[in-house]
């Protein structure tokens, strides 16, 4: 399950019959306006799908314009987890709080970086 907050503009005179038909659309769920912005969330399986509802929104009338701003994909988290631990133990020195990062020399690969 994924979810997102979006920030949609729109003129200051159109934001009530914006709201409604976010409100009435089966798309998006409503949280706040304020001078011409409003936040809402989307909800989807994957990502096209909250692709096609931010479309939705970008599409109602009076919308100047609708901005993604924070994005949650469960599933992709979980998928990561397992791409990580596929690679095995990391080096202790990556969880040493008293390591400086001034310290830690990257040349594009941190196994094998003896400190």
């Amino acid at each position: 399950m994924n979810i997102s907050s979006i920030v949609v503009s729109t003129l200051p005179e159109n934001s009530d019959e914006v709201i409604r038909l976010l409100k009435e659309g089966d798309f998006c769920e409503f949280h706040h306006y304020e001078d011409g912005k409003i936040i809402v969330t989307i909800e989807g399986d994957d990502v096209s799908e909250e692709i096609g509802k931010l479309h939705l929104i970008e599409e109602t009338p009076n919308v100047i314009s609708a901005s993604m701003v924070y994005s949650f994909c469960e599933d992709e988290l979980e998928a990561e987890k397992e791409k990580l631990q596929k690679f095995g133990d990391f080096p202790e020195w990556l969880n040493d709080e008293n390591l400086d990062a001034k310290d830690i020399k990257y040349s594009g690969n941190l196994r094998n970086q003896g400190l």
